[in-house]
C-alpha cells in the first residue's frame, strides 16, 4: 500500500512538473509566433499610400458605441463621401446591423483589417486598440484617441503587455480628446506624457446638453423595454472586479423600488446593466416586469439619458451621469477591499454621491436624499475637477478630423 501511495504522489508531482514545462514551451512558441507575425506585418504594411478620405475606427467594446460612435455620426452628417471603416471581431458580425449606412465593417485582427488600417488617413480609438497588433503608422496618418472614461475615480491598471501597448500608444497618438484638467493630469502621468490634448469634452456626453436628444433617448428606452411614459427609471450598473469577485447580487431590488416610490413618487422600474465581463452571472438576479435586464441595450449613453436616478459602485459612468445633475447613489459593500487593491485617484467620499455598504444604508440614503445639497455638491465637484464639457465635443472633433483630411489644421 505504501509503494502504491508513493507512486501516486510521485506521479502527481511529475505530472504537474511536466504540465508546467509544457505551458512554458507553449508560451515561448506563442511568443515566437507573435514576434514573427509582428515582423511580417511591419514589413508589409509600412509601405504604400494612404487614402485621404478614409477613417478607421476601433473600440475596446468591439461595437458601435462610446465617443467614436458620436464622432462618426457627426462626420456622416458633415461629409457623406468619407470612407469610414469600423473593426469588429468575427464572432460579433451578427451586430453589423447596428452600424449606420456609410460605415463599413471589417473583421478585427485579419489581413483585411490591417489593409484598411494601413491605408486610412485617420485612426479613431477609445483605448489601445489601434496599437494592439503592432501595425506601423505611416507619415501622414493621424491617430486620435478619445479614451472611454470621464473624471473616473478608478485607477488605470494593466499587465506588462498592456503597459507596453500604452507606451507605444503614447508614441503614435497625435491627439487625445479630454474633458477636464483632472483627466489631463491622469493621462499625462499614466501613459500619455507627450500627446497633445484637445480640450473638447467627450462626444458621448453631448447628449446630456440637448433636451431633444434626451427626449428621444427616453422614447427609445421605453420602447425597448415596453415601459409606460409614466414609469420612472433607476439604472443600476456596477463595474467589474479585476479578480472576478462580485458583491452586488445581495441587493433587495424590490425594497429599493418601494423606497424610490415612497421618496420620489410615481411608479418605478430598475434596469440592471452588468459589466460585460459579469453578464454570465445575470441569472442570479430575479428579473421581472419591473426589475429589468438591461445588458442587451446597445448604447449606455442613451440609457443614462433616459435614467431618472442612477446607482453604481466605482464605475466611470457615474462621472458622465453627473453632468445631468440627477441623483446617483453608490453601493459599495467591498469598498475597503477595492480601495486597497486597484485603488482610487481621489477619496470616494469627496464625490457628491451618498455611499452605502449595505442594503439598510442604501434605503436610508434614498429616504434622506436632499436634492439641493446634492446639486451644490455636484457643482463643486465639477469645478474641482476642472470639467469643461459644453455639449459640443463631437462637432469640435469632427472639425479637427476634417481639417486634417483637407490639410487645413494648424
Amino acid at each position: 500500500m505504501g509503494k502504491i501511495k508513493r507512486f501516486l504522489i510521485q506521479g502527481t508531482f511529475f505530472y504537474h512538473i511536466n504540465n508546467r514545462i509544457s505551458k512554458i514551451f507553449k508560451g515561448i512558441r506563442k511568443g515566437v509566433d507573435n514576434a514573427i507575425a509582428l515582423a511580417i506585418r511591419r514589413a508589409i504594411y509600412s509601405k504604400g499610400g494612404i487614402q485621404d478620405n478614409k477613417v478607421f475606427v476601433m473600440t475596446f467594446e468591439n461595437s458601435y458605441t462610446c465617443n467614436p460612435k458620436y464622432i462618426v455620426e457627426e462626420l456622416l452628417r458633415r461629409d457623406p463621401t468619407l470612407d469610414i471603416v469600423w473593426a469588429i471581431p468575427v464572432k460579433k458580425t451578427k451586430f453589423k446591423y447596428n452600424f449606420p449606412r456609410g460605415v463599413r465593417t471589417v473583421d478585427r485582427g485579419t489581413m483585411e483589417m490591417f489593409e484598411e488600417q494601413s491605408t486610412a488617413k485617420i485612426w479613431i480609438d477609445n483605448a489601445l486598440n489601434c496599437v494592439w497588433f503592432g501595425l506601423p503608422k505611416k507619415k501622414g496618418q493621424i491617430y486620435i484617441n478619445t479614451w472611454h472614461g470621464s473624471m473616473g475615480i478608478k485607477r488605470l491598471s494593466g499587465n506588462f503587455t498592456w503597459r507596453r501597448r500604452a507606451a507605444r500608444c503614447n508614441k503614435l497618438t497625435d491627439y487625445c480628446i479630454t474633458n477636464s484638467t483632472f483627466e489631463e493630469d491622469v493621462f499625462r502621468k499614466e501613459f500619455w506624457p507627450d500627446v497633445k490634448f484637445m480640450k473638447y469634452g467627450h462626444a458621448r456626453n453631448d447628449i446630456f446638453f440637448d433636451e431633444d436628444r434626451i427626449a428621444l433617448a427616453r422614447e427609445h428606452v421605453r420602447e425597448k423595454y415596453e415601459l409606460d411614459k409614466n414609469k420612472k427609471i433607476m439604472l443600476y450598473a456596477p463595474t467589474f472586479r479585476d479578480d472576478g469577485r462580485g458583491g452586488f447580487f445581495n441587493l433587495d431590488f424590490e425594497e429599493i423600488k418601494t423606497c424610490l416610490e415612497e421618496r420620489f413618487g410615481g411608479e418605478w422600474v430598475i434596469i440592471v446593466r452588468l459589466h460585460f465581463k459579469d453578464r454570465i452571472k445575470a441569472g442570479q438576479i430575479p428579473y421581472n416586469d419591473h426589475i429589468i435586464n438591461g445588458g442587451g441595450y446597445p448604447d449606455m449613453q442613451e440609457l443614462m439619458a433616459a435614467t431618472d436616478i442612477g446607482m453604481t459602485d466605482y464605475s466611470s459612468w457615474a462621472y458622465d451621469f453627473i453632468l445631468t445633475g440627477r441623483p446617483l447613489f453608490i453601493y459599495a459593500p467591498d469598498l475597503d477591499y477595492y480601495a486597497g487593491g486597484r485603488g482610487f485617484y481621489y477619496p470616494i467620499e469627496t464625490t457628491p454621491f451618498p455611499i452605502s455598504r449595505d442594503q439598510n444604508k442604501m434605503i436610508e440614503d434614498i429616504r434622506n436624499f436632499d436634492d439641493n445639497i446634492y446639486k451644490n455638491k455636484v457643482k463643486e465637484f465639477l469645478e474641482d475637477k476642472g470639467c469643461y464639457e459644453t455639449g459640443s465635443a463631437a462637432s469640435k472633433t469632427a472639425d479637427l478630423i476634417l481639417d486634417e483630411i483637407r490639410g487645413e489644421h494648424k
